[in-house]
């Protein structure tokens, strides 16, 4: 069965979570993958542009996208084009052309059997918005006025937008109505807390949404007749309630739990759920709507809880792409069939990483990237940021236990539990302590704003100074309560915090006090710490992913209440301090704030666990 909405939408991207977002990671060699599948790498912008091109190239010259059929202009496929090239940056002016076509017949577009369609004015809303247009003056009226004014306000179904009765759409509509209101910053409880309530009430025991909660098609419909909660539904009801952060751990783990058993063996998603009555057959569309959901919810589609024998997500969505021909590049519904445009305006934005809202049009170049460091010292380089070498194949008298990186980005150092660096690209060697007998381990390192020099902290807080890094105090001689796991070096470099188990934070030079949960009793250890860019404020995260902010840096979200297949190990911050990335001991990455989502080794098997990360300074590149 088709997806079910003659919306036909598919957007993409996470600011947040995330998931997300438009760049292929390059993996160093230093690890060993257990299927081919498993070597998928998320995003897939390669092939996300391929179908964008393709889409490209059947816009006709006045920028609509005209119907197969009868060749006459196809608003819905020319708004959902829109969204896919801006998802891309492929042919930016062709999707700003199609965005003035759709400024010229907004209400030929909107008019659903008389009135206003929310869902129609929700996607011109994410147009507009993605290609910088207002869509408060979008081809002389206010798309966002007029979709608020279908909201509902009395009677059982207060808050669902829309006049009609939604017989296949309510949750698929009202999430897309909640992204776009997100994207105009419509996020006040006055303005959508209703709109969420009502969407949350849909929410069945089982984790997903039917189209519309009714006698007619209850949460105990069969799959095999077409009723009970279905894929589309839920994915677009999760990508709605998470722009507006509205998901509650609740919320997410029922609904992981209902799209992980819809799942079907092949990787991919049918619009009803995988069932013993109903076996699923997936389908291009609905496998792209629940990426987009699980980016959403800051999971990715590589993950090992995703992952079918060899078979992923990803690898189910590109065996949906024509390899050959003149519509290479195209997607088909499901195989056998001849590629088509809806298919094709589902699966770019999925395959680039993004869910909505987002402001795209942007190029499809990567900005923005990390490292990955395992304790062999093997690298794993993620976004823009390159790969310089590793210790990964060479016999160390220790395990690596750290890395920083230097302020171009251009290279990184590592650093063992004795305290021996190794240095590769443009990072400097200035010494070690790899040849002095410690009283204890080394578990971190910071480098010095330009990256001339470098700290190294043990466990007990004593911290050794190299090239141009001043010492200015340890815990060396103090006897703690907890020991210290990470440290992070003040803007200025005149001062550094070091971080203990317990959260005791311990501050020398200028790098100032401004809080801790030494006094306070925690669910897990803490394993790392970040500062804010101007030496305002630090995060401190857990070995659960539990983000504990003080200063001035703003928390953004955490994985405290979410089930991890690995602890965390360490956290980065984003050089503007607007978000961070967190990364566990498989290489899981979880992004927050601004923080990208350029790609992870958490569906590889490794060879040793991740022990640290470091971000590139052009930062998230979202």
């Amino acid at each position: 069965m088709a997806a079910a909405s003659a919306i036909c939408l598919v957007v993409g991207l996470a600011a947040g979570p995330a998931i997300a977002t438009a760049a292929t990671p390059v993996v160093a060699p230093s690890s060993s993958v257990s299927s081919p599948a498993t070597s998928t790498t998320f995003p897939q912008t390669t092939a996300a542009d391929q179908g964008a091109r393709w889409l490209a190239a059947k816009l006709s010259p006045q920028g609509f996208m005209p119907s197969p059929a009868t060749g006459q202009a196809n608003l819905s496929f020319t708004a959902n084009t829109v969204l896919a090239l801006a998802a891309t940056g492929i042919d930016v002016p062709g999707a700003q052309l199609a965005l003035s076509y759709l400024e010229g017949h907004v209400d030929s577009y909107v008019t659903v059997t008389g009135t206003d369609g929310p869902g129609q004015l929700a996607l011109l809303t994410l147009d507009a918005h993605a290609l910088g247009v207002d869509p408060t003056n979008f081809g002389g009226t206010n798309l966002v006025t007029r979709l608020l004014a279908t909201e509902r306000t009395h009677g059982t179904d207060a808050g669902l937008f829309g006049a009609q009765d939604p017989s296949y759409d309510g949750a698929y509509r009202q999430g897309l109505a909640l992204a776009a209101l997100a994207a105009v910053g419509d996020t006040s409880q006055a303005v959508v807390g209703s709109a969420i309530t009502w969407l949350r009430g849909q929410q069945c025991p089982d984790g997903g949404w039917t189209s519309y909660i009714t006698t007619a098609n209850p949460c105990n419909g069969d799959p095999a007749a077409f009723a009970g909660p279905d894929t589309n539904s839920t994915a677009l009801a999760i990508q709605g309630l998470a722009s507006q952060s509205a998901v509650t751990s609740a919320i997410s783990t029922a609904a992981l739990g209902f799209l992980t058993g819809a799942q079907n063996p092949d990787g991919g998603w049918g619009y009803e759920p995988n069932a013993t009555t109903a076996p699923g057959s997936s389908d291009s569309n609905s496998t792209a709507e629940v990426v987009q959901a699980l980016v959403a919810l800051g999971q990715s589609p590589l993950f090992a809880s995703f992952q079918r024998g060899s078979a992923t997500p990803i690898s189910s969505l590109l065996s949906f792409q024509v390899s050959t021909g003149p519509d290479t590049g195209a997607f088909v519904y499901q195989a056998g069939n001849a590629p088509d445009i809806l298919s094709t305006v589902q699966v770019v934005p999925a395959l680039a990483g993004v869910v909505p809202p987002f402001i795209a049009a942007r190029a499809p170049a990567p900005t923005g990237g990390y490292w990955e460091v395992a304790s062999d010292g093997g690298i794993f380089s993620f976004g823009d940021a390159g790969f310089h070498g590793s210790k990964a194949g060479s016999a160390l008298n220790k395990p690596i236990v750290g890395m920083a990186a230097t302020p171009d980005g251009k290279g990184y150092w590592e650093v063992a539990s004795d305290g021996g660096v190794f240095s590769f690209g443009d990072a400097s060697f200035h010494g070690s302590t790899g040849a002095i007998t410690l009283n204890k381990p080394i578990v971190g390192m910071a480098a010095t704003p330009d990256g001339k020099g470098y700290w190294l902290v043990a466990s007990d807080g004593g911290v050794f100074s190299f090239g141009d890094a001043s010492f200015h105090g340890s815990t060396g001689a103090i006897r703690l309560d907890k020991p210290v796991v990470g440290m992070a070096g003040s803007p200025d470099g005149k001062g550094y915090w070091e971080v203990a188990s317990d959260g005791g934070i311990f501050s020398f030079g200028d790098a100032q006090f401004f809080g801790s949960t030494g006094t306070i009793h925690l669910n897990q250890p803490m394993v790392g710490m970040a500062g804010s860019p101007d030496g305002k404020g630090y995060w401190s995260v857990a070995s659960d992913g539990g983000i504990f902010a003080f200063g001035d840096v703003a928390f953004f979200g955490s994985t405290g209440a979410i089930a991890l297949n690995r602890p965390v190990v360490g956290m980065a911050a984003t050089p503007d301090g607007k978000g961070y990335w967190l990364v566990a001991s498989d290489g899981g990455i979880f992004s927050f704030g601004d923080a990208g989502f350029h790609g992870s080794t958490g569906a590889i098997t490794l060879d040793k666990p991740v022990v640290g990360i470091a971000a590139t300074p052009d930062g998230a590149g979202v």
